[in-house]
Order: structure tokens, then C-alpha cells, then sequence
């Protein structure tokens, strides 16, 4: 089944410059590097590819980014090379390479590091996870815990969070994470920024951009000597950052055009969809290694079934009436018809 967009072109025709109208959190903050620490393209779930995720962030703004995808730095080293490479990437933005390890349990953006961290278990153990960021600590790169509000949010059905089993942020630095996500897209997560401050821990902040209509939200500040990713990543382990936020966003966005081929094909498919009313088959969230976190739960809407057993043969019932009355309509009037030619020819 085609998708029901087409990325094929992707038009960010403008550049936002958040500096001219929002002000740091540290407000006495000077910085020249506005960084975004999260972010995804079809090298896993996002739907941009990496040119065109370098060139949505060049138009709000930004000239550095981390690119994170799930479970695979694949897709940072690529976008690595071409902002190091091409001409028209090379003096505006820079490329810092992560991955966001993807788990049942939790999810940590793994940045810095040259090479995928194998992710285990969709459910790991304290030790597995242990044994992860101390991977990336000894791969030069540093670890950051992502979104913990979305994390813990209750999964609609199973009265559980959306990650079973999430570590405690206690927990999380006993452990030696770097820091926090205390920015994801348009939420702030206020209690996990005032527990960084007192760990002195990283606070990064990220779009988390995954589809191209989405604003801006949030952009790292970074002081940097060099606009380099040596230089900018020595700024934030030395957590000399601040951040912009706006909540509401940036106003530009962009309008994805339907797919062609998934409109030919989706009056099919809908017929399909039509019978999905008689249950349901939850799964809760997906792990991002083809399984999923929660207890599969499946139900037969008897209730619904009933009901659509009765319309049917109401509907039946009626078809069967008006057949019958227009039946019956037809045959006096063909008697009538008889009747009249027969007293003309007498």
C-alpha cells in the first residue's frame, strides 16, 4: 500500500530567526550556535530525508543539529558527511550524529558516537541499561534521557505508562547519564530542568521532528569558539547552554501533497477498514523492534455486530417492500393497460 503523502518535494521557503523576538532562559546567556538535540529522518521513522531535515532546520533557524534516529546512527554519520562535504551545507549548519536508543523502557538519545549501540531487549534491565550508557561514555559520547513526560503518560486502555517500568530519574543518575530533555516539541518538562540544575546535568532541548508540518518549538543556546562539532559538544559537556522556547511555535509550515497512488487505492482498502467496527486489537506502544510494550488486548464488539445484523436486515426488510409495492404497482397498471385495450378493440 503507497503511502498517503509524497515527501518527494518538500519546499522550505523561508528562515525563521527566533534571537529577533524570544529571549534565553539565562537571560544574560551570549550565544552563536542555536542547536536542535533531536531529531529523525527515514533512516528510521521520520518522514524527511536527510537533505531535506538539514534544510527544515536551516529555515527555522538553527545551524546546528544532533540527528538521532531510532536505534541506528546511520543516518547522523550520513548527514555528517554531507553538511561536512557539500558546499551549500558545509558554512551552515553543523551535524553532531546520535542515535536515540529505542526500548520499551526508556528512550535516551546517544550522541556523539561513530557506531550503532546494539539495543538489546525490547524490555532491558537495569544492567542493560547500565551497560549501555557506559558503551557510549566509552565511545566519547554523552547521554541524554528524552522526554520523560510522554514517557510516563498513561497508555489509553491499560492504565499502565506509555513505557512500563520507566527508571527513576534517581535512578538515571546514580546510573551517570549526562542530562536531561527538558524540551520535547512544545512541552516543558519543568520538575526534570529543576533536578538538572541541582545535579548540574545537561539540559538539552529538541524538536523531536519527525513530519515537516510541525513547528519549531525550542532551540539550544551554545556559546562556542569554533562553530564546530568539537566545539559545540565541549560547550554543552561543559554545560555552558541556555535555550529559547516558544510554545506556541513557529508559524511557517509546510503542506504535504496526497499521494497519487494511495488516493487510487484507498476506496479499496476503506472497504477493509469499514469492518475494523467489529473489534478491537490493542497493542500499546510500539518498541521499535517489532514487538510492542504492553499485553495485546483483543475483543469482538458483539454489541456492534447485533446492530449491524439489524440494519442489515431492516435494510433488507424495506429493499423487500419497496420491490414488492413497485411489483405490485407494475402489475395493476399492466392489468389496467390490458383491461382499457381490450374495451377500444370492442
Amino acid at each position: 500500500m503507497p503511502k498517503p503523502e509524497d515527501f518527494t518535494t518538500l519546499d522550505f521557503d523561508w528562515h525563521v530567526d527566533p534571537s529577533s523576538y524570544l529571549t534565553p532562559y539565562n537571560q544574560s546567556f551570549q550565544y552563536n550556535v542555536l542547536l536542535d538535540g533531536h531529531s529523525h529522518s527515514t533512516f528510521s521513522d521520520g518522514k524527511m530525508n536527510i537533505k531535506q531535515l538539514l534544510d527544515w532546520h536551516i529555515a527555522n533557524g538553527y545551524n546546528a543539529v544532533m540527528v538521532t534516529d531510532h536505534n541506528t546512527v546511520a543516518g547522523g554519520l550520513y548527514a555528517e558527511h554531507l553538511a561536512l562535504h557539500n558546499e551549500y551545507y558545509r558554512n551552515r549548519i553543523v551535524v553532531i550524529p546520535g542515535m536515540e536508543y529505542t526500548c520499551c523502557r526508556i528512550h535516551m538519545n546517544l550522541i556523539g558516537i561513530n557506531q550503532t549501540i546494539p539495543v538489546g531487549p525490547p524490555s532491558p534491565s537495569d544492567a542493560d541499561l547500565r551497560e549501555v550508557i557506559n558503551q557510549t561514555h566509552a565511545l566519547g559520547g554523552i547521554v541524554i534521557v528524552n522526554h520523560i513526560p510522554w514517557s510516563n503518560t498513561t497508555q489509553m486502555g491499560y492504565d499502565l505508562p506509555r513505557l512500563p517500568n520507566h527508571p527513576s530519574v534517581a535512578d538515571l543518575i546514580s546510573w551517570g547519564v549526562d542530562g536531561f530533555e527538558v524540551i520535547n516539541q512544545g512541552t516543558f518538562d519543568y520538575p526534570t530542568l529543576q533536578i538538572a540544575q541541582q545535579h548540574n546535568l545537561i539540559q538539552m532541548v529538541g524538536t523531536d521532528i519527525h513530519h515537516p508540518s510541525v513547528p519549531a518549538n525550542a532551540w539550544l543556546t551554545v556559546n562556542s569558539l569554533s562553530i564546530n562539532k568539537t566545539a559545540i559538544m565541549k560547550e554543552i559537556i561543559a554545560r555552558r547552554t541556555s535555550f529559547l522556547f516558544d510554545p506556541t511555535g513557529t508559524p511557517q509550515r509546510v503542506a504535504v501533497k496526497p499521494s497519487d497512488a494511495y488516493d487510487r487505492l484507498v476506496p479499496l482498502t476503506w472497504l477493509g477498514d469499514y469492518f475494523g467496527m467489529f473489534y478491537t486489537d490493542d497493542k500499546g506502544m510500539y518498541s521499535f523492534q517489532g514487538t510492542f510494550c504492553h499485553p495485546e488486548q483483543f475483543s469482538v464488539r458483539n454489541n456492534i455486530i447485533g446492530w449491524f445484523i439489524f440494519w442489515v436486515l431492516l435494510f433488507i426488510l424495506g429493499f423487500e417492500c419497496i420491490r414488492s409495492l413497485v411489483i405490485y404497482v407494475s402489475s395493476q397498471s399492466s392489468f389496467y393497460y390490458r383491461k382499457h385495450r381490450s374495451l377500444i378493440f370492442h
